[in-house]
């Protein structure tokens, strides 16, 4: 079987975190979305891209499938079943069902199942994976499909954090072998069986693990420092360090720096929150340094619901407890403030002046003590992300810095609204 995954014009609505990654990318539980995918269904795996991406997410995705852009669907064209997945989509596999046509989620197409003898047929003619879709509506129908979970908005990625990091980590129990939590100083509250330890983690005296909520996976190479409370369900991901503080319900990705306080919270991975401060029910993209003492709000004065931007409007969540959504490469100074239902985009740099951040901060905004610093190129930018990359021993590639470049150049109208709405006063 052939299986595609691709993203629509959904995308738009989880800027700021797709605006330089492929929605599939994103993080919820202790994978990304195409990874529940990849681990549950056999087949030969193909990704489909905005044409902007198609060069990072080649570069990202060249051991996990073939990359194409949205247009090419002759790609598709094989003697073979074809199983076409929207990225967006929450995979549970007890939810799919191999029998021909759309099915889909209020009117919303979640996969499209189409027997090899019918690919050329419904491909012909059709110009990208949208017009495929169609037409396999029309050609074969569509069924209703109940208990998907989709995600729309980011605060949908907290808002079923818990539920998929519980899924992911019982699957990770089945799929290897792991140690018991050992070692003079080492304490488990619960059932020292929902701990899972990998054989090359580190853990560290005077480490509490607390499995009375949930099951807790210590990834390969993951250091859990002394004075570290960490709470279930959890994971830390492969070479992350937990520095002392409190972690719980949380998914800390790979090459983390994380202590302080943490609650039901998401790190894409490679990103750093050391100190102290707290953050909560929020959503910490790649490659981003929250300055000591940065606090996310989760939590209004009110107790009422909270509202977050998206796609340029406020919108109702729905969720009484949400804190803050950071693109990649956004760095914050010390103290930095952010209130529920923040907004920040990629490339970033914020410096507080002692008072909460905007609700929404562009992409590429260097934002010091209320204004904007709009003389900081882009090139600055990437290099202050390269010094950053370097010190994981990573190094950025050219494809990325091109991209880069020309989403600064995009963004550019937006910066300069944003800048004029801080003089008048209006801004969100």
């Amino acid at each position: 079987m052939l299986v595609a995954v691709y993203e629509d014009d959904a995308e738009e609505f989880l800027r700021p975190l797709t605006l330089a990654r492929p929605v599939y990318t994103l993080r919820c539980g202790t994978s990304m979305l195409y990874e529940k995918i990849t681990l549950s269904v056999e087949g030969h795996i193909v990704f489909y891209v905005r044409s902007m991406l198609f060069d990072v997410a080649h570069e990202r995705l060249a051991n996990a499938g073939e990359v194409h852009a949205l247009d090419d669907v002759k790609a598709l064209m094989r003697d073979e079943d074809l199983l076409i997945i929207n990225g967006r989509w929450l995979f549970d596999e007890n939810l799919l069902k191999l029998e021909d046509g759309v099915t889909v989620k209020e009117g919303e197409p979640v996969y499209a199942l189409i027997r090899k003898n019918d690919v050329e047929s419904m491909l012909r003619g059709c110009g990208n994976i949208g017009e495929v879709l169609e037409r396999v509506v029309h050609e074969l129908g569509t069924r209703e499909s109940d208990g998907v979970r989709f995600v729309k908005y980011p605060w949908d990625l907290v808002k079923y954090h818990r539920l998929e990091l519980e899924r992911d980590l019982e699957r990770l129990r089945r799929l290897r072998s792991w140690e018991r939590p050992g070692g003079e100083g080492v304490y488990v509250v619960g059932d020292k069986e929902d701990v899972m330890v990998s054989g090359s983690a580190k853990i560290y005296p005077c480490v509490v693990l607390d499995t009375t909520s949930g099951p807790i996976v210590i990834d390969d190479d993951a250091v859990i420092f002394p004075h570290s409370y960490v709470a279930g369900p959890c994971y830390v991901g492969r070479g992350s360090w937990i520095v002392g503080g409190r972690i719980s319900g949380s998914s800390i990705g790979p090459m983390c720096r994380v202590g302080g306080e943490v609650e039901e919270t998401i790190f894409q991975g490679f990103s750093n929150k050391y100190h102290a401060g707290f953050v909560g029910h929020s959503y910490i993209g790649e490659w981003v340094n929250l300055g000591a003492l940065t606090t996310t709000s989760d939590l209004k004065n009110d107790y009422g619901s909270v509202r977050a931007p998206a796609a340029g409007r406020l919108v109702d969540t729905g969720m009484i407890k949400l804190g803050a959504f950071i693109g990649d490469h956004t760095k914050t100074g010390i103290g930095s403030l952010l209130s529920t239902g923040s907004m920040i985009g990629i490339m970033c740099n914020l410096v507080t002046s002692g008072e909460p951040y905007p609700k929404y901060v562009p992409p590429f905004t260097w934002y010091v003590k209320g204004r904007v610093w709009d003389w900081v190129g882009v090139d600055r930018m990437i290099e202050a992300a390269e010094r950053m990359m370097a010190r994981r021993g990573y190094v950025m590639s050219e494809a990325e810095k091109k991209l880069y470049r020309r989403l600064y150049e995009e963004t550019v109208e937006e910066r300069r609204r944003f800048s004029e709405s801080l003089l008048t006063g209006r801004y969100g």
